[in-house]
């Protein structure tokens, strides 16, 4: 019975793999079909059909590769290290110990971790290239290959303490062991690789999270690199999801007969 419930888990397992890894596929599909347009092409085709069809219904998916600037309001800074940035993110984690009482009643302590703040900003800022520029909106998008200039576990000193980010202060009890705290910015000048939807809907030309399914990627890396790693990550979960339902149908097979 053991081996039957241990093959089924497996199985289970390994179709919720499978399932990641068709996820991967369509990501490599989608970026390598979506066109790459230079910023004139791309206000062009939002002119020709503002004057078709009126302002506010151009949608395009596409790709645009520039350099990022600050937006009308100037850089924006990041909270933790106070970096000026076009884009930035943060999330500060508590480490705690505590006590909990297993199936037979015994204490036990365990360590855990919460994350006790994390924000991400969403201010548009431009993106450039040789033959013009354009306002990008990052709410929603993944952020690849941002820099990371804030990574540091800082321990608890006493019993009492915490963190604090900005007015807000986040305590911690005497479990706490400590916060790891980390950010992560995209500084004015980095070329960035953009995947998204291209529309008007605003008034003016801008790239955003695409209205209906489809990948919103604002990179650090190349289109190239991206590929690389999807890739990369297609191939180590086909062959993962092929050796875990293998062997969970040869533990269920082997169940049920022996």
């Amino acid at each position: 019975m053991a081996m039957i419930l241990i093959g089924l888990a497996a199985l289970a397992f390994g179709a919720l793999v499978a399932w990641k890894v068709r996820g991967t596929n369509e990501r490599i599909n989608r970026l390598e079909r979506t066109e790459t347009v230079t910023i004139s092409d791309l206000r062009a085709m939002q002119q020709a059909a503002a004057e078709a069809a009126g302002p506010g219904h151009f949608r395009y998916p596409c790709e645009v590769v520039g350099v990022a600037l600050a937006h009308r309001d100037g850089l924006i800074t990041s909270q933790l290290k106070e970096i000026p940035c076009v884009w930035h993110r943060h999330k500060i984690t508590r480490k705690y110990e505590e006590y909990r009482r297993d199936g037979k009643g015994r204490r036990r302590k365990e360590t855990r971790h919460e994350v006790v703040s994390q924000h991400r900003s969403g201010t548009a800022f431009f993106v450039e290239d040789a033959s013009g520029k354009v306002v990008v909106r990052p709410s929603g998008a993944d952020v690849v290959g941002a820099s990371k200039p804030l990574n540091k576990f800082v321990q608890q000193q006493g019993s009492r303490g915490g963190v604090s980010v900005g007015p807000l202060t986040f305590g911690g009890d005497g479990g706490t062991i400590g916060f790891k705290h980390e950010e992560w910015v995209l500084r004015e000048g980095v070329q960035l690789f953009i995947h998204g939807e291209a529309s008007d809907v605003n008034g003016y030309l801008e790239i955003g999270k695409p209205a209906e399914a489809g990948e919103y990627i604002v990179s650090a890396k190349s289109e190239r690199e991206l590929l690389k790693d999807e890739t990369r990550e297609l191939m180590i979960g086909g062959t993962m999801a092929g050796v875990i339902l293998l062997g969970g149908a040869v533990l269920l097979v082997l169940g049920i007969v022996l």
